[in-house]
């Protein structure tokens, strides 16, 4: 079903209703380190930095406060984390701003700040985002993505001939031809709470701040509750969660079920210690790997898609879909459902729009309700599929 309504109407969803003060408080158990600071960033829907705030603390404090002054109308959350020497020791969930609360409260937790990759602000207004690789580092942003290769002094080199020095606590990124930027560390997307499951659909865990809950295939279907929970980083980047009874391997690298119409956005692997083999899995919300920015359409149902058309573009955020057609915005439902993708309830605005270009529009929104899945392509292209048949494909910039 499709709706129409006045452009007004979109424009409300994806946006809160006006800017807004804000004063964040945080909280974290274990006593502040000398040197060490704490940082708030505010995040757009996409989980874009909109601004962030740092402060130096005292040694033994265990709790700060963050205030910024009329926040953008496209402020969606706050997340905070405590630094030292370029390292996480802890960090929040991202809170969401509901546009009630002015005096948001965010606890502080080391686990949170274990994740696959590390997030920095630099000078030029950009993120990098890092993630380890056996040879050096692979950044992911700002795209296009680069591998930095350990050049063993400390410093990293990309094929383009831009070097990145880790200075701690910041790093610095020296391009050929250009000025030094420097990038000082933020909080990241916290990898808890996850949960992961066995390709065989023969064990289930979800994994939370303090306790894990596996569900194993027993005649009574009881739950287990994992306790005591330990949590570490190998040396590959991968991260290991360790009970007595229980090991589990979660990697930054796509899962794909067999006969499966979506990926996972991280590879699992559970070792029992009662069992000689282990038994990989998938784990994570598929969804998270279409957010993050802007899908621009590259082709429509194996017909390419450019100049000198107009864009076509989708993002999802927060269970939402949206972006413009050839005339028109739209906004519509995004989940996965029974694994696999359903985008319904697609409604849009109603601007005069040449018959060439309604019907533009509508093959595009046909290509989004008939997916039912998606896969990300080597390149790191977006593939909606109907079956096994393409529907659209895009990219970002």
């Amino acid at each position: 079903m499709r709706l129409t309504f006045a452009a007004i109407a979109v424009l409300a969803t994806t946006a809160n209703a006006a800017a807004r003060d804000v004063t964040a408080t945080l909280h974290w158990e274990t006593p502040a380190p000398q040197g060490a600071e704490t940082v708030t960033v505010v995040l757009d829907s996409a989980g874009q930095v909109l601004a962030a705030q740092r402060h130096d603390t005292r040694s033994g404090d265990s709790t700060a406060a963050h205030s910024f002054t009329a926040l953008p109308r496209q402020a969606g959350s706050l997340q905070a984390g405590l630094v030292l020497d370029g390292q996480l020791l802890a960090q929040s969930a991202q809170l969401p701003l509901d546009g009630r609360s002015t005096t948001p409260e965010l606890d502080l937790h080391p686990i949170l700040a274990l994740g696959f990759r590390s997030s920095w602000a630099c000078a030029d207004d950009t993120v990098l985002t890092l993630a380890p690789m056996d040879d050096g580092l692979r950044a992911t942003s700002p795209r296009p993505a680069r591998q930095f290769l350990d050049q063993g002094d400390g410093s990293f080199l990309a094929a383009d001939g831009t070097r990145l020095n880790d200075d701690g606590p910041d790093v610095t990124l020296l391009p050929p031809d250009g000025a030094p930027v420097t990038c000082a560390r933020i909080p990241t997307q916290p990898i808890l709470p996850i949960t992961a499951f066995a390709a065989d659909e023969s064990w289930q865990i979800q994994l939370g701040l303090e306790q894990a809950v596996i569900t194993l295939p027993r005649p009574d279907g009881d739950q287990e509750m994992l306790d005591q929970m330990t949590a570490r980083r190998t040396d590959d980047g991968a991260l290991v969660f360790d009970t007595d009874t229980m090991s589990l391997r979660l990697s930054d690298a796509y899962c794909r079920l067999r006969d499966g119409h979506i990926p996972y956005p991280v590879s699992a692997t559970l070792t029992r210690r009662n069992a000689p083999d282990s038994s990989a899995g998938c784990a994570g919300a598929p969804l998270r790997l279409l957010q993050g920015g802007t899908w621009y359409v590259q082709s429509l149902f194996g017909v390419a898609h450019g100049a000198p058309n107009p864009d076509l573009t989708l993002a999802v955020a927060d269970g939402q879909i949206t972006g413009r057609l050839a005339c028109n915005l739209y906004v519509g439902q995004a989940a996965i459902q029974q694994g696999r993708l359903s985008l319904t309830d697609l409604g849009t605005t109603r601007l005069a729009c040449p018959t060439a270009l309604r019907n533009l529009e509508r093959r595009f929104l046909d290509a989004l309700e008939h997916a039912d899945g998606f896969d990300i392509g080597n390149r790191g292209e977006l593939i909606l599929r109907s079956g096994p048949i393409t529907t659209l494909t895009a990219t970002r910039r």
